[in-house]
């Protein structure tokens, strides 16, 4: 009942030719949209490498721990514990 409310109250004043465009296949301005959003994810390596470059950009050990807690098995994990090991120790 209450969607029917709505669509006599959304509908008034609008002719049935606006209803139409709703109706049509997405134009080619929709499709470039789609493929902008759509993108293939990235190289997880280089995702990961960045994220260590950035935490170690820091310069602070939490940024390190947080590193080896969210990779704790990835070689750069190793790395990480090296660094706090000579920076901080």
């Amino acid at each position: 009942m209450l969607f029917g409310i709505f669509l006599a109250l959304f509908t008034m004043g609008h002719s049935h030719a606006d209803w139409t465009v709703w109706s049509q296949t997405p134009t080619a301005v929709h499709e470039t949209v789609t493929r902008v959003v759509m993108q293939k994810p990235g190289d997880p390596e280089k995702i990961i490498e960045f994220e260590y470059a950035r935490l170690k950009g820091r310069g602070t050990r939490e940024g390190l721990e947080l590193f080896i807690a969210r990779h704790p098995d990835h070689p750069l994990a190793e790395k990480a514990r090296e660094d706090i090991k000579r920076l901080y120790e």
